[in-house]
C-alpha cells in the first residue's frame, strides 16, 4: 500500500430485509477486552462523534460488546493481511434491528477518518439517525492501521455497559493549500467560509485574517496553534 493512502469498506444490514433478530440470541466472546480502549479507537470515537455534532445529531455510545467484536474482527485483518467484513457480524452482535460496519487499513487515524468521510456509504453509515451504539477496534501490522467500526440500533434498552474510553487530546493533520476532509470543511465552517471541504485560496485569506486576528503568524497554514486557537 501507497504510504499515506487508505482504503475502506462498509457494510450495512436490517432486519427487515435480512435476518429476523430473534435468530440470534447473544454475542460471541472475542479474544481481548474492550475495556482497554486503544488510543486510536479512542481517537476515532472523539472524531465520529465530533462528525455527527457538525451534522446536528445525537452523539454514539461505546459499548463493551461491541467492542469486543470489532477488536476481534480488527484483530483478525491484521493478522491475515485482507481487508474485509466480518461474515459473523450479525451472529456476534445481538439485540440489534439495524446493524453496519465499516473497515479501513490506512497510515493513521486522520487518513482513514478522511477515506470514510469522503465516501458517501461510508458517511452515511456515520451519519445514519437510527445509530445509537457504536464498537471500535484498531491493530498494527507492518505499520498499516486496521479498523472496524461496528454500528448498532438496539431492539431494546441496552443492559451492556458502556466504555469510559481514555481521555487524549485530539492530533489534527497540518491543512494548506489543496488539502481536503472533513476537517477542512470544520475549518471552513467556523471562519464562515463555503464548507467544501477543499482548502482553496478563499479558505487561506479566511485562515489569515483568523491568524492576524488573533496575532498569530499569518501563513495561511492551519497548524497546532491555530487548531487549539479555532477551537470554540
Amino acid at each position: 500500500m501507497p504510504t499515506g493512502s487508505a482504503r475502506v469498506l462498509l457494510l450495512r444490514l436490517a432486519t427487515a430485509t435480512v435476518v429476523t433478530a430473534a435468530s440470534f440470541g447473544g454475542a460471541v466472546a472475542l479474544a481481548g477486552s474492550a475495556n482497554a480502549v486503544s488510543s486510536d479507537a479512542s481517537a476515532y470515537f472523539s472524531r465520529i462523534n465530533a462528525e455527527r455534532a457538525d451534522n446536528g445529531l445525537r452523539p454514539l455510545t461505546m459499548r463493551t460488546d461491541l467492542n469486543d467484536v470489532a477488536q476481534g474482527w480488527a484483530n483478525h485483518m491484521a493478522s491475515v493481511g485482507l481487508l474485509s467484513h466480518n461474515p459473523k457480524l450479525t451472529s456476534q452482535v445481538a439485540n440489534w434491528q439495524t446493524v453496519g460496519e465499516n473497515v479501513g487499513e490506512g497510515p493513521d487515524v486522520p487518513s482513514l477518518d478522511t477515506a470514510f468521510w469522503n465516501s458517501p456509504g461510508h458517511r452515511a453509515n456515520i451519519l445514519d439517525t437510527s445509530y445509537r451504539d457504536v464498537g471500535i477496534g484498531t491493530a498494527y501490522a507492518d505499520g498499516v492501521l486496521w479498523i472496524t467500526i461496528d454500528f448498532r440500533d438496539p431492539m431494546t434498552a441496552e443492559a451492556t455497559s458502556t466504555v469510559a474510553a481514555p481521555r487524549t487530546s485530539t492530533v489534527h493533520r497540518t491543512l494548506h493549500l489543496g488539502s481536503r476532509g472533513h476537517d477542512v470543511a470544520r475549518v471552513q465552517r467556523r471562519l464562515h467560509v463555503h464548507a467544501d471541504g477543499v482548502f482553496g485560496p478563499r479558505t487561506k485569506r479566511a485562515v489569515m485574517r483568523f491568524q492576524r486576528h488573533h496575532h498569530l503568524r499569518a501563513t495561511g497554514v492551519v497548524n497546532a496553534r491555530t487548531w487549539r486557537t479555532l477551537k470554540p
